[in-house]
């Protein structure tokens, strides 16, 4: 069984499909003008951009002052906000993150930034923005964190408050209620992405972690190898869903910007068997059955050791903190 079947990729990639489609004009194949806002720079404010590709009426885009990749124009911010709490493709997403599979996959991957979070412990105070089913939060109770969560998405947060039993707000960061310093770290993984304005949640969280505090951002990584070869092939290219692309420079500068120093910043996940699929002529993510064409295994025999030594993995991970 395929790794998308196995944790039921395939039914939220299909559905993900309907609904980007609906948003496109069918007269000139982008993004309506109807759900459309056109963008400066989402990191440094810069108007001037190259185009790269097109993709499900969707157009990405580079800054050419700080080389950021974004979508230009976006979904409007009210539109990706609702999105996310009501139905269709979100629902079918924690049907991945629920399945037998995913769940060990993450529960290595969560268990590694809970390690990295340790040295910053402090009275425990944890705060996940995004927190979808509450894996994270549980481990982090299990290893004696207080862990508050935000999460828009209705059967997500239901399934953290009833399966797990977490305290899980349904609001935006700014209108919870936090006081200032009132965490000890804070966890943003595979958030930002989504992000209409990914500097003022920074900016945020800056407020509400205490002094020396501890931000971890996971998101892909847009320099990887498989984005650089794949280019708008790569799954994590969507325009609705991710509409900024941060690569180890741009979220460097980010997270800098908005008052935080990089601890730790290092990529996972190679994501070569698209790669090799694409380079045996067929298409990436189909499964495709390469055994006539060795070549691109070798290939990908010989990179995945460099991957991490130069920071060509599909995911970008970054431990970071508040400084004053």
């Amino acid at each position: 069984m395929s790794f998308d079947l196995e944790t039921h990729r395939d039914a939220y990639f299909a559905a993900r499909e309907r609904e980007l489609a609906e948003l496109v004009d069918p007269d000139t194949g982008l993004l309506s003008e109807r759900y459309a806002r056109h963008v400066d720079c989402p990191l440094c404010g810069g108007r001037d951009h190259d185009a790269l590709f097109v993709k499900h009426g969707f157009t990405f885009v580079r800054c050419t002052r700080c080389r950021l990749v974004f979508s230009n124009p976006q979904v409007d911010a009210s539109i990706v906000s609702e999105e996310y709490r009501t139905g269709g493709s979100n629902d079918l997403w924690v049907d991945v993150l629920t399945s037998p599979r995913q769940l060990d996959l993450d529960r290595e991957k969560f268990a590694s930034i809970l390690d990295a979070l340790e040295p910053f412990r402090g009275d425990g105070r944890l705060l996940d923005v995004g927190c979808s089913i509450g894996l994270f939060l549980n481990l982090a109770r299990d290893r004696g964190w207080d862990g508050s969560g935000i999460e828009f998405g209705a059967r997500a947060r239901a399934y953290a408050q009833e399966e797990f039993g977490l305290a899980v707000a349904d609001v935006p960061i700014a209108q919870a209620g936090y006081a200032d310093r009132s965490f000890d770290a804070v966890a943003l993984l595979s958030v930002i992405e989504h992000l209409n304005d990914p500097r003022g949640m920074l900016a945020e969280i800056r407020r509400l972690l205490r002094p020396g505090g501890a931000l971890y951002v996971v998101t892909p990584n847009v320099d990887s190898l498989a984005c650089r070869i794949l280019h708008q092939h790569a799954a994590t290219f969507d325009g609705r869903n991710h509409l900024v692309y941060f690569s180890p420079a741009t979220l460097a500068e980010a997270l800098t910007g908005a008052g935080f120093e990089p601890v730790e910043l290092a990529t996972r996940v190679a994501s070569l068997a698209p790669v090799r699929e694409w380079l045996s002529y067929a298409e990436p993510y189909s499964d495709a059955d390469l055994a006539a064409d060795p070549a691109p295994g070798r290939i990908a025999a010989v990179l995945e050791p460099l991957l991490d030594e130069l920071q060509l993995g599909y995911k970008l991970h970054c431990l970071a903190r508040r400084v004053d």
